[in-house]
């Protein structure tokens, strides 16, 4: 049963994955015109590729071969129609060679995350919707009105242990991704604590953690005789999943089953040799009391945004953080005309704490 669910996170990953491949196939350039075709262009080959891939028989395993030397069959759904996009071009032509390559190296370590863990897929494409799995996530604000939240989880994994049963969020993502806590409390990375709260009520299990799958193509950069299993050593580094785990030993063994001690291959977790319990230095982790805030905190994030929206507040206010800003990527800055110079706008600076001090600051203005 397990391996018949590993192939239905193939129509995911291939979606995802085609973003990627066709972003970084079509030519960059700075003429605003062509980016925007570039861009409908890049929306209308992944528009179509969920429409395929949505019709596609995922309960038959026979096509979805995961092992070294095996064949990953994407060919015949990729170019089943001779007026499919895919043939439309050379350069699409081109990609689905790159897109198969990308495939089955990304699918052998989302398997491995399940085969070598005690987690079984508990769904896919999980909706927070009226028609959806489960109900959208209701809030009730203090002036009485009521707020919806709708939304998707790319997958849910589940898993039992003898202190209870947990429930683990992992998003799919076309570029590198990790949790951040200052993003968390600045508002900026609420999405999956969120879902991750709302999942653990609906099915009514423990949080075991939120993590990141990056999608990307890894670039090895070694000395030329380095060997093949050093190559591949660093491939699965790259595939390695990114995020924030339950800080349990027991719970981190479900996570990676054949980790006793040291780094573990597939989570953000270290197990000293010596003591046997978790180095908080060296893993992306929290209790489960600090679990509890940070849920807890995303309600009241999520009920301050919905009176800021509910009151008309639109303030000019943009992040800044490391000197980014979402202002050098935005479609309607010639529109709002953010200045922090001339206009004397503000930006929304985002601090540069250690996890221990968010989490403190966290738990100081809950007992407030």
């Amino acid at each position: 049963m397990k391996n018949k669910k590993l192939v239905i996170l193939l129509a995911i990953v291939l979606v995802i994955i085609l973003g990627v491949a066709i972003y970084f196939a079509i030519p960059k350039n700075n003429n605003n015109a062509q980016k925007e075709e570039q861009k409908l262009e890049q929306e209308q080959v992944i528009e179509e590729g969920q429409k395929q891939y949505s019709q596609i028989n995922l309960e038959n395993t026979e096509n979805a071969k995961v092992e070294d030397g095996k064949k990953i069959n994407t060919s015949e759904k990729l170019l089943q129609n001779k007026n499919y996009i895919f043939t439309s071009t050379a350069k699409y032509r081109a990609l689905v060679v790159r897109l198969k390559r990308l495939v089955k190296k990304a699918l052998k370590y989302i398997v491995e995350t399940l085969t070598l863990s005690e987690f079984n897929v508990l769904g896919t494409e999980i909706e927070f919707d009226e028609k959806g799995k489960y109900k959208p996530i209701r809030i009730t604000l203090d002036n009485g009105k009521n707020v919806e939240i709708i939304g998707k989880i790319d997958r849910i994994d589940t898993a039992q242990n003898e202190d209870g049963k947990y429930l683990r969020i992992i998003d799919y993502k076309s570029s590198i991704k990790n949790i951040d806590l200052n993003e968390v409390y600045a508002g900026l990375q609420i999405q999956l604590l969120t879902y991750l709260d709302a999942a653990c009520k609906e099915e009514d299990l423990l949080p075991a953690g939120i993590l990141y799958f990056n999608l990307i193509e890894q670039m090895v950069k070694a000395e030329k005789n380095i060997g093949i299993e050093k190559i591949e050593e660093q491939i699965r580094k790259g595939f390695k999943m990114k995020g924030l785990i339950l800080a349990d030993v027991k719970v981190v063994k479900l996570h990676d089953k054949n980790l006793d001690s040291g780094y573990s291959n597939l989570v953000p977790a270290y197990i000293s040799k010596k003591t046997g319990d978790i180095s908080e230095g060296n893993s992306s982790c929290v209790s489960k009391e600090e679990f509890k805030d940070l849920q807890d905190y995303m309600y009241k994030v999520i009920k301050q945004i919905s009176n800021e929206i509910l009151s008309g507040k639109i303030d000019l206010k943009p992040f800044y953080k490391n000197k980014k800003t979402p202002c050098s990527y935005c479609d309607y800055k010639s529109i709002c005309n953010f200045n922090n110079g001339a206009c004397q706008n503000k930006y929304n600076f985002i601090d540069e704490k250690s996890k221990k001090e968010i989490l403190e600051k966290i738990k100081q203005e809950k007992s407030n």
